[in-house]
């Protein structure tokens, strides 16, 4: 314990709490809704309200207290090479071993604050015919608060030389924080088109642009510790556009249908078929361009933009999805000047269709045949390029793609 300069929350004029309490999660809501026109086809409607995220202490910050120094340290004992080690079950600690003399720590913010999410949102709805109706919302929130995991406070500064000299903190080497310093803000338009079953058919389709910013990068953690606005950038995993529609129609054949309406044998053939699907386009996820540093102490990141890397429609390709000669290594202790997540990858164009049959046995037992088709049209979903430009035979390029087309068959008995 004498190694490490271990300071008592007493004699650092603080309490015995770990934590200090949140008590500001005061939440409220409001909402409304009525009919302008007076009549039931049209719906106007709006809320707002204030919400909280509770803390996300997980079993390993619970174990804090136990798994820092000065109540667990790490210990090197080193056999010495030869035909007869020095380390042996009668004796496995000879000696003194060597003490780490600059240990890492984990902790949690001690003024941790609860994630706090303001959120509103706007819907005009609009019933056009019976069982068909359609919906524009605008939805929002801005968020303070957010988790940081792993936050690293005690970086060196960007500089050549030792790395240990240059920490804030010593002795210590990397102190990691659960923080609360992330916040974001999200933009979204909802367009909806929704057809209750009718006549053999139902169907929903959706449209959505989404427009999100946040400084709680996922991967790889903050350029810089000492900058949390540098890191601000599109969320990750956002994907701006999308498109999807679900549907399900049963196909107007057999009894009870406008088409061959057979009463014989061929009712059990042309009856009873239902084609439904999903089908999904959607814009790419987001990405940053990278470089890896080449001298100790200079921490790899995000590269510096000296030009326009976004290519045309016409002028990419799964070699060339961008221009790598618009992004270069910053120099030597800089940090780049690119934002994060500035590129976006390719989307994706995804038709999944079902072919359903149903053959009645008896009065409450049925077989259904299904045919089912995953990315049916075969269509080619290709993966985010390679984005270090410190490696360039894969920068820019595509390498991957998603599923190719699945196609599966199936029984089932319904009694």
């Amino acid at each position: 314990i004498e190694a490490y300069p271990i300071t008592t929350t007493a004699a650092a004029g603080l309490s015995e709490s770990i934590l200090e309490t949140d008590k500001n999660n005061w939440a409220p809501r409001v909402g409304f809704a009525f009919r302008p026109f007076g009549g039931n086809k049209t719906v106007i409607r709006g809320g707002a309200g204030i919400y909280y995220n509770t803390l996300p202490v997980y079993i390993g910050f619970r174990q804090l207290g136990f798994n820092n120094p000065p109540f667990l340290l790490a210990e090197t004992f080193e056999s010495d090479p030869g035909r007869t080690p020095s380390l042996t079950l009668a004796r496995p600690f000879p000696g003194s071993g060597a003490l780490s003399p600059n240990p890492s720590v984990t902790a949690v913010q001690r003024n941790i604050r609860n994630g706090e999410s303001y959120q509103w949102n706007f819907t005009l709805e609009r019933e056009l015919k019976s069982n068909l109706g359609v919906r524009a919302s605008y939805v929002g929130n801005k968020s303070t608060h957010l988790p940081w995991y792993n936050y690293p406070v005690n970086e060196p500064r960007q500089a050549s030389g030792a790395i240990q000299p240059r920490r804030p903190y010593q002795p210590w080497a990397s102190i990691l924080l659960l923080a609360s310093g992330g916040d974001s803000n999200f933009h979204q338009l909802q367009l909806e088109a929704i057809q209750r079953y009718s006549n053999g058919l139902s169907f929903q389709a959706e449209y959505s642009w989404t427009r999100s910013l946040d400084n709680v990068p996922v991967v790889g953690g903050p350029q810089d510790p000492y900058n949390a606005r540098a890191d601000r950038g599109n969320s990750d995993q956002i994907r701006r556009h999308i498109f999807t529609v679900a549907y399900s129609y049963e196909l107007p054949f057999g009894p009870n249908k406008p088409f061959l309406k057979s009463t014989g044998p061929l009712k059990y053939l042309v009856g009873g078929w239902q084609i439904g699907g999903i089908t999904y386009v959607r814009t790419g996820p987001p990405f940053s361009v990278s470089f890896t540093a080449s001298q100790p102490g200079w921490l790899s990141s995000r590269a510096n933009q000296v030009g326009e890397p976004r290519l045309s429609r016409s002028e990419r390709s799964i070699n060339k999805w961008f221009d790598a000669s618009a992004f270069a290594v910053p120099a030597p202790f800089t940090f780049g000047n690119s934002s994060r997540n500035m590129l976006f990858a390719p989307g994706d164009i995804v038709f999944d269709v079902s072919l359903l049959k149903d053959f009645s046995i008896r009065e409450r037992a049925s077989v259904q045949f299904r045919a089912e088709f995953f990315n049916m049209p075969n269509h080619a979903n290709f993966g985010g390029p390679g984005a270090n430009i410190s490696v360039p035979s894969t920068v820019g390029r595509i390498f991957g793609a998603g599923d190719p087309r699945q196609i599966q068959f199936g029984l089932k008995v319904l009694f």
